[in-house]
């Protein structure tokens, strides 16, 4: 599965952000990947491509669970779904996991696929889709990261393509340190494509009010 890419580039360039970016650089628990058994550090999870059948069906269902739990803003129910330590780690960072989301917000649940041999590890591929104020619609892929836990499925993490020129985005959402560091670097590289928008745009504008040259005829 490739994430897509084409509505990021488009946010970019009019400098509006998804539900997930915008969580994210707010400092909620809301983009990415961890690195867990079975994750790439390098690339992030390997895609969900199907073919585990009734294995993954509970695994799915967790996912369903906590993202209506974010979709209503129940961030008591969409922590409950994390892992114990990603959840006590994410309530030390003080970190929202269910950010406020517009009601026309929507998602969809498609392939999932067991990871390892150990049958406690699985891929979910969900597509978020939400609506700014202007009508821009704007679709984010995202893979999550479910593991059997003794308390049952839960989520540790995700995985997201937040540009379309860079690899996804790896984070561990039992690691907060490095959800922190990355949440930075996030906010650096959206302000610098801001800025590089902005005076692209600035240059454009000069060079069409530019008074045409003319050449005198001999």
């Amino acid at each position: 599965m490739q994430p897509a890419t084409e509505s990021s580039s488009r946010a970019v360039t009019r400098g509006q952000w998804s539900l997930w970016l915008v969580s994210f650089v707010a400092g909620c628990a809301a983009v990415a990947v961890l690195t867990v058994t079975g994750c790439s550090s390098a690339s992030g999870p390997a895609p969900a491509t199907g073919g585990s059948g009734a294995a993954t069906e509970p695994a799915k269902q967790a996912v369903v669970t906590f993202l209506e739990a974010i979709k209503r803003g129940d961030n008591e129910a969409a922590s409950a779904q994390l892992s114990k330590v990603a959840k006590a780690r994410t309530e030390e960072l003080g970190m929202m996991v269910a950010p406020p989301v517009k009601p026309s917000a929507t998602y969809s649940v498609s392939e999932s696929e067991m990871v390892g041999d150990a049958g406690d590890l699985v891929h979910v591929a969900t597509t978020w889709t939400d609506t700014d104020e202007e009508g821009f619609k704007s679709s984010e892929e995202v893979v999550w990261v479910v593991r059997l836990d003794p308390e049952g499925w839960r989520v540790v993490g995700m995985a997201m393509k937040v540009f379309p020129d860079m690899p996804p985005l790896l984070l561990n959402f039992e690691d907060p340190e490095d959800m922190v560091a990355k949440q930075e670097m996030v906010a650096e590289e959206l302000q610098r494509r801001a800025t590089a928008s902005a005076s692209a745009q600035g240059e454009g504008d000069r060079t069409a009010r530019a008074p045409a040259t003319t050449v005198p005829v001999k």
